[in-house]
């Protein structure tokens, strides 16, 4: 079997402001598998954005573990091996652009990194291409839409040639289009490219299409599995203040109503059933 590329064994982690001690995570053990996409769901406050830091070291446990392909994040002389395995998008664009030309800001990792200039010329083309922005590369970031800011944010940590590709509420900002400009693209590096993806979100609907969902509550995570598999607790999700996708939320109520409905994660799956009935 496949070594894992995170491994996370035990992991807790409090945040500290002279005697205050708020809990980020605690005692929480997971895998993730190479080419994986893995979503890992939650409110504000359950840890999710916490663990996102631990893995690439920007936070650091204070007990426990974390591996990332093989690498644990504690080792000092390694750090620059984490960061450049673990790249992450966060949830304003804005925040990570560092350039006033799109292409210039995607070169800028790379350069950090000491990558000759010709294999960043090569990098920024294949990233820019990968996320559909090819035509805009000479453009300035503040006149792009939300949805293509976020992609041109994919393409600079893409540029990186990271292992492990990690969205932090990055879609949380963005309109309908934007979000759906943005899922599509990580699906594609997912699928096609084989990028280790890690999708931080509360939005249940993100989570349909993947490998692995995660739902994470008080620090902890408290279901794991595939799609249908976790959200087939119903109980347990409703009792998180999340919402369901809204098929598997109608299949579950119909069927709670004595209807031969089986659990539904698509709008596509739900009319199925729904015809059958009749």
């Amino acid at each position: 079997m496949e070594t894992p590329l995170i491994t996370a064994r035990n992991v807790s982690y409090s945040y500290k402001n002279g005697d205050e001690v708020t809990v980020g995570v605690q005692d929480l053990s997971l895998d993730v598998n190479r080419g994986e996409f893995c979503v890992i769901l939650g409110h504000n406050g359950s840890g999710k954005s916490t663990f996102a830091k631990l893995l690439n070291g920007f936070l650091l446990p204070d007990e426990g573990e974390i591996f990332v392909d093989g690498v644990d994040t504690k080792d000092e002389q390694r750090v620059y091996d984490i960061r450049s395995k673990v790249g992450m998008v966060f949830q304003n664009p804005d925040n990570q652009m560092v350039a006033s030309i799109i292409e210039d800001d995607v070169a800028f990792g790379p350069e950090n990194l000491g990558v000759p200039r010709e294999e960043i010329i090569q990098r920024v083309d294949a990233a820019l291409n990968a996320v559909n922005m090819t035509e805009y590369r000479t453009r300035t970031p503040h006149k792009l839409s939300g949805g293509q800011k976020q992609r041109v944010a994919i393409a600079a940590i893409l540029a990186m040639r990271p292992s492990v590709l990690i969205l932090d509420e990055s879609t949380a900002m963005l309109d309908p289009e934007g979000r759906r400009e943005v899922l599509d693209v990580v699906r594609r590096l997912n699928r096609e490219d084989g990028v280790t993806v890690i999708l931080i979100t509360h939005y249940m609907d993100e989570a349909v299409g993947a490998d692995r969902v995660f739902v994470f509550d008080k620090g902890r995570c408290i279901l794991r599995g595939t799609p249908r598999e976790v959200f087939s607790e119903t109980d347990t999700i409703r009792a998180t203040k999340l919402e369901l996708p809204v098929a598997t939320s109608v299949s579950a109520d119909l069927s709670a109503a004595g209807y031969d409905v089986p659990l539904c994660l698509t709008d596509e799956e739900l009319c199925e059933a729904i015809c059958k009935l009749s």
